[in-house]
């Protein structure tokens, strides 16, 4: 047996002393930021169906863009508490979407959710029936992830109407496993006409722990605050790869003898000029797929329980700015009568399928240029862009309410 030599019992100490030098770094960085406020868990958590969501009991003040205090309820909705069961005379109607449907960015009052509630008491077709909605928006869901929520959490609230609130500026990327940088969610792909759940989320386990452990890591400050860092650089590396897409589409249409020039960039981070126009590739023709075979099986699901569905479509900052000249500018400069194309695809789309659709961009583009009004962008961001304002949601929530109540009268409910 080898005797232990003094060097060896120096190099021990030393190696105690680092370590334990380092973990007392740590804990006094944990304490410091925490005190700060600085690289709090926040509002989100690990979901092993779908990826992310909100955390219950969770609460922030969010001034990233608006201003705005978050409470999450005990379902992990940004919402107050609802019971399981349906009061007698009632009508729910439930609210699935993404960011614009969290809304994050105004009070909870000031949502389109709690203005359609608000709006939609005055429809004299309730026949002294009361309104409930239910708010199940989520940050950065695509329609996959809303599909999942419908089925788990929305079905035990027994709803009347579901309204799918779909956001044509980054669902159809979210929807896309080529498209896509978020790669910690399910992506269902079309194994010839029929959808698959499909992706690494899906099929690598060690994938998804690692997924697991981003989230779960994310109770400590001092690895938000890392983490928070490598997710930057990430995201802006693999940002590029929806950009390769829209270079290809504008390579395509830039090679023919009248082709217009062409914007190679988004006027929004995130957000792809591709929206605007036909699918110049089998990409984009992939992600329009699998979005129509999305929502069609949402519509299936939704009809299976005896419910009605409605899909509405959000706005974009640059169709509604207040100035026609610059929104037909920005038109031309892609080679587009206007930048209605994924409103008006919908549509179309929805009367084929049958399926109820209310495109908000026309009406919103009549508001703004009436009232010369920004319905995008704070006063702590730039106007114009990012998500639904004050007057945003409360127009939102107008139009929502004065189409629903012409639902109600239709359906009988």
């Amino acid at each position: 047996m080898r005797i232990p030599q003094p060097r060896d019992r120096w190099i021990g100490k030393a190696l105690v002393v680092v370590f334990g030098g380092m973990l007392l770094g740590l804990l006094l960085a944990e304490v410091g930021l925490r005190l700060f406020g600085i690289g709090e868990q926040g509002l989100y958590q690990w979901d092993a169906d779908r990826g992310w969501g909100l955390r219950p009991g969770a609460s922030e003040w969010q001034s990233r863009e608006g201003n705005a205090f978050v409470q999450i309820n005990r379902e992990g909705m940004r919402d107050r508490e609802h019971s399981y069961r349906k009061p007698a005379d009632s009508i729910r109607i439930a609210f699935i979407g993404d960011s614009f449907t969290e809304a994050e960015q105004v009070a909870l009052k000031d949502d389109y959710v709690s203005v359609v509630e608000d709006r939609i008491r005055t429809c004299p077709r309730l026949r002294g029936k009361s309104v409930e909605t239910l708010n199940f928006g989520c940050d950065s869901y695509g329609t996959a992830q809303e599909f999942i929520t419908l089925q788990r959490s929305v079905w035990k609230y027994s709803p009347d109407i579901v309204v799918l609130l779909f956001f044509a500026g980054n669902d159809l990327r979210n929807n896309s496993l080529d498209l896509e940088w978020h790669m910690c969610q399910p992506f269902y792909l079309l194994e010839g006409d029929e959808l698959v759940l499909n992706g690494p989320f899906i099929k690598s386990p060690i994938f998804r722990a690692e997924c697991a452990v981003k989230f779960e890591s994310r109770r400590s400050a001092v690895l938000n605050v890392v983490g928070d860092s490598i997710i930057r650089i990430r995201a802006a590396a693999r940002g590029k790869k929806a950009l390769f897409a829209e270079v290809e589409s504008n390579a395509v249409a830039a090679s023919r003898p009248t082709a217009p020039s062409q914007a190679v960039t988004a006027t929004e981070p995130g957000l792809a000029d591709a929206i605007y126009k036909p699918p110049q590739n089998q990409v984009w023709e992939d992600a329009w797929r699998v979005t129509e075979k999305l929502i069609l099986a949402i519509n299936a699901d939704v009809r299976a329980h005896g419910a009605r569905f409605v899909l509405v479509t959000a706005t974009v900052g640059s169709q509604v700015a207040p100035d026609a000249a610059r929104r037909a500018q920005y038109a031309k400069s892609l080679g587009v009568k206007d930048l209605f194309y994924a409103d008006s695809r919908l549509k179309e789309f929805g009367t084929r399928a049958g399926i109820d659709v209310l495109n908000l961009a026309p009406a919103f583009q009549n508001y703004a240029d009436e009232h010369h009004a920004y319905l995008h962008g704070f006063a702590n961001t730039k106007l114009g862009t990012g998500h639904w304002n004050e007057a945003g949601h409360r127009l939102a929530g107008e139009l929502i309410a004065g189409h629903l109540c012409n639902l109600l009268d239709s359906s009988g409910l």
